[in-house]
């Protein structure tokens, strides 16, 4: 096996016909008489940290190579060599644009795709010494400052209309008839030197800047079928890991080509970032509701090995606070953003409330929640084991068991100028507000956590009729 094979399984997932094809190119380019005075290479992508390799090269038979230590085996840097990567990404062959060895030289590139199927499989380069007047002539500044100035280039560009001068934040690029970059604003150059390429980019070709892997005399041909509605031709596209929008237009009266490039890579990432730990978010709400389950269950464990009735009372109260607690991360675990609708999580307390509850059964309750209100995840913990408590309150004493009367609940929740108001009434027998036992743990509970959690009010009124219990707090409200 050559040592193209080897480096190409080591640093890639080529087939074997893949592969097969890089070796007769090596073939051609070593018949190729065009070659004979250039160092040319094969450089294929490394696809564990998305560079490239250099898997080949062949020395000039006529001169000096450009190279004093061998490159095969090395990494091809997309800072150092734009061209590889525009070629990889776009399948277009770039022509004369700069680069930088693993030595340090500058050089520059000519550099063709090799295709099998569809894909670019790699890319066949071939390098020129430039010299320092060249590179002096190319990179003037009087060059650089006459069309990276945006004045300047407003001017050149002519009279547009607004819907390309309001966008000068984005890079402008004007190309002539032959498709010679001939204008670009700061923002461009600026943009072309962050995907890698070196030197001004001015006097390249369409072909060699184009990200999006268009060809210049297509472009002319879409804009002839669109020309008529001056509409321009708009692409969301990716170019290595960048994300950018690119809108074409036709310049009739410079008869030139002008291509406005916005870069939204941040947006994406700021999107992707808002994703990722959405989801995480998720997988966390929904592994505190599993570990909640397993303490209940622990718990229910516990209470069947108890034999006093206040023990196994005072376990059902923990149990339900736990499901309370467990009930609103489960819905929050199914939801994307940070709200919560308060009416699905009350639905779901309830339900599960009756699920624990044995003398819940007898227990009507009537929901009537507005199901616009939502609530952010701390608001909805605390409102749900508050309202677990008056629940709680409700089966254990507002229906003694010498009471013969239908028992109902109804649970209301409303909001007004942005204040939420959650009421829950029961028609029991009631108790006196003023002869309360203080020590109550259900009462300091819901006391409390009004008062503390959610900064708001708590209203109590009871007489024979029943208990009508609300609390409000300010939907806003964060610590």
């Amino acid at each position: 096996m050559g040592e193209l094979e080897e480096l190409c399984q080591q640093y890639t997932s080529l087939s074997e016909a893949d592969i097969n094809v890089l070796v007769e190119q090596t073939k051609q380019i070593e018949q190729a008489r065009a070659y004979r005075g250039f160092d040319v290479f094969i450089d294929v992508r490394n696809e564990f940290n998305n560079q490239a390799v250099v898997v080949y090269h062949k020395l000039p038979v006529e001169g000096l190579s450009l190279y004093r230590r061998k490159v095969i085996g090395k990494a091809a840097l997309r800072t150092n060599e734009p061209g590889v990567f525009h070629t990889l990404e776009t399948q277009l062959t770039s022509v004369g644009l700069l680069a930088e060895t693993q030595e340090k030289r500058l050089i520059r590139q000519k550099i063709y795709p090799i295709v099998s199927g569809e894909r670019t499989i790699g890319v066949t380069i071939v390098e020129a010494d430039v010299s320092r007047d060249v590179l002096e002539s190319f990179q003037s500044e009087n060059t650089r400052s006459r069309y990276t100035d945006v004045s300047a280039t407003i001017k050149m560009f002519g009279r547009f209309d607004s819907a390309i001068t309001d966008q000068l934040a984005n890079a402008i690029l004007g190309f002539d008839q032959t498709g010679r970059l001939i204008l670009a604003n700061r923002t461009a150059i600026a943009l072309y030197k962050k995907v890698g390429y070196i030197g001004n980019i001015l006097g390249l070709d369409y072909e060699n800047l184009s990200l999006d892997g268009s060809r210049f005399h297509d472009v002319l041909k879409a804009l002839q079928k669109v020309k008529t509605n001056h509409r321009p031709i708009t692409t969301d596209f990716n170019y290595l890991n960048y994300f950018f929008t690119v809108r074409k237009f036709w310049n009739e009266k410079n008869q030139q080509l002008v291509v406005l490039i916005q870069d939204k890579t941040d947006i994406k990432r700021k999107e992707a970032e808002i994703i990722s730990k959405s989801v995480a978010i998720r997988e966390i709400n929904h592994r505190v509701k599993n570990n909640l389950q397993s303490v209940i269950s622990l718990l229910r464990i516990q209470q069947r090995r108890l034999h006093g009735i206040e023990a196994k009372q005072a376990l059902d109260e923990s149990i339900s606070r736990i499901m309370a607690i467990s009930s609103t991360y489960e819905l929050m675990s199914k939801q994307l953003d940070d709200y919560t609708n308060l009416q699905s999580a009350l639905n779901l307390l309830v339900a599960h409330f009756k699920q624990l509850s044995d003398d819940s059964h007898e227990l009507t309750v009537n929901l009537n929640v507005d199901p616009r209100i939502t609530v952010d995840s701390e608001q909805v913990v605390t409102v749900s084991i508050i309202v677990n408590e008056l629940l709680q309150n409700v089966i254990s004493h507002a229906y003694p068991r010498i009471e013969n009367r239908v028992r109902q609940v109804t649970i209301e929740g409303i909001v007004n100028q942005g204040i939420i108001t959650i009421r829950v009434a029961d028609n029991g027998v009631g108790f006196d507000v003023n002869q309360t036992h203080a020590g109550s743990l259900g009462l300091t509970i819901i006391r409390s956590y009004v008062k503390d959690k959610l900064l708001g009010r708590l209203k109590i009124e009871s007489s024979s009729r029943g208990t009508d219990i609300s609390f409000s707090f300010d939907q806003k409200t964060r610590h």
